[in-house]
């Protein structure tokens, strides 16, 4: 994992900049990484997907910590939520 404070951030701010302007605004980053719970039965239908939220507007150091890693949800199934996965995110997005 990498903090996206150069290249990203400053296409980012050229493209949105009401949003860097505003104190009040802040960046979130977001990953989900899958895992199979049971090792030993490698075609086991039983997966799990957390999903990761952390601030990117603190110092690099700081925010990849595990410290400053919030686990949003879990998302329990056997392939990858990508195509769905915005429905498992309705309530953080609720709650932000």
């Amino acid at each position: 994992m990498r903090h996206p404070s150069d290249k990203a951030w400053k296409h980012f701010d050229n493209v949105y900049p009401d949003f860097a302007t505003n104190p009040q605004h802040i960046r979130l980053g977001l990953c989900f990484v899958g895992f199979t719970p049971y090792v030993q039965a490698s075609t086991s239908p039983y997966s799990f997907w957390p999903i990761f939220m952390t601030p990117y507007d603190l110092p690099p150091e700081m925010c990849m910590t595990k410290s400053y890693m919030f686990l949003t949800c879990l998302i329990p199934g056997p392939t990858n939520p990508t195509k769905k996965i915005d429905v498992y995110l309705q309530s953080p997005i609720d709650d932000l």
